[in-house]
């Protein structure tokens, strides 16, 4: 079945963070002038966000992989719960589905099957090979023009 890996890009932390952290902080203190010394006190240091910003950005993409697997684990089960026929004409349909090959869109796909918006026999798409991303693969040596790198 059609599957795109999720990437995965570490936190950087980078001088222009750092740069929109100091104004960041400068304009809260600026905003309180009367209190400025108060606010500057309570700020934390540069190394102690961008510390925490990296432990936020690791949470946060652990909660968006869970989140995705159990969507793929949900159209599994709703792919499993279809007929013997079913699943092997959806499976195919799908790896050939302009789709980009998400659970978000395997979900949505059959899900309008399941309202009916059609059929095992008429597909909304033609059923041509296609990649990770839903863009047509051409045979080597092709002049075809309906490519998504074309």
């Amino acid at each position: 079945m059609r599957f795109k890996r999720c990437e995965r890009h570490p936190f950087t932390d980078t001088s222009r963070k750092r740069v929109a952290l100091r104004r960041k902080q400068r304009l809260e203190r600026e905003a309180l002038p009367l209190l400025a010394d108060l606010v500057a006190e309570a700020q934390p240091s540069e190394d102690e966000v961008m510390q925490a910003r990296a432990i936020q950005w690791l949470e946060q993409e652990r909660r968006s992989r869970t989140h995705r697997a159990e969507r793929w684990r949900e159209a599994r089960r709703r792919l499993a719960g279809f007929s013997a026929n079913e699943r092997a004409v959806l499976r195919d349909a799908w790896n050939r589905a302009p789709y980009p090959a998400d659970p978000v869109y395997l979900l949505d796909f059959l899900h309008g099957y399941s309202l009916g918006r059609f059929t095992l026999d008429r597909m909304p798409f033609d059923l041509v090979a296609r990649d990770q991303h839903g863009c047509r693969i051409e045979p080597r040596f092709s002049t075809a023009e309906e490519s998504c790198h074309a």
